[in-house]
């Protein structure tokens, strides 16, 4: 099983000396161009790219997004037919 594209591997390949195998909110909200609080809305939603939750004893732990899955986010297709 391949864990990515040839496009997904070379996107990846270019962002992590940018941005680092786990990236913060705010950087992965700039990556999406969409606010934080958009980003919050998707997460609560079930949409947008997967998320670890840090200090997760606390009720609002950090989220942190790794990397590998903004890229699957980025270049899967979102095209839906009604």
């Amino acid at each position: 099983m391949k864990l990515f594209t040839d496009e997904q591997r070379e996107l990846y390949s270019n962002m992590l000396p940018a941005y680092g195998a786990l990236v913060t909110q705010k950087t992965t909200a700039k990556i999406l161009n969409v606010s934080i609080a958009t980003l919050y809305r998707m997460r609560d939603q079930g949409i947008g790219p997967a998320y670890k939750k840090l200090n997760s004893k606390s009720k609002n732990g950090t989220v942190a997004y790794p990397l590998h899955e903004i890229v699957k986010y980025l270049t899967q297709s979102n095209a839906k037919t009604a």
